[in-house]
């Protein structure tokens, strides 16, 4: 290998941990956002059904298509600058994996034993 290829991998390897890192704390305020308003509605009946239909109405929504235009939007941007095509599929795959999660949680939620 010359230095160039080990550059280019050194480079490869830092995008790909700054994107895990960015997965990573999405998933943590994802996860203490669902912890904190399990308790913030524990006196209710049904406790998760209210904050769960919210949720779910911010991301199938006019704010999670916003928040996923803006994600496709900014990965276009640096695709197109750093002639980088990761980029814009990891917007993609961050915009579609957000409508899928939300629906696996639901579904998770509303299983029966």
């Amino acid at each position: 290998m010359n230095a160039l290829q080990l550059n280019v991998s050194a480079h490869r390897q830092e995008q790909l941990a700054i994107l895990g890192k960015a997965l990573m704390v999405t998933f943590l305020l994802m996860a203490v956002y669902a912890f904190l308003t399990h308790f913030a509605v524990a006196s209710t009946t049904d406790e998760f059904s209210t904050v769960s239909t919210k949720f779910e109405g911010w991301v199938t929504g006019s704010l999670g298509k916003l928040a996923g235009f803006v994600a496709l939007a900014v990965g276009s941007v640096v695709a197109a600058v750093k002639k980088d095509w990761s980029w814009f599929f990891g917007a993609v795959v961050l915009s579609v994996g957000v409508g899928i999660i939300v629906t696996i949680i639901n579904a998770s939620f509303t299983a029966t034993i």
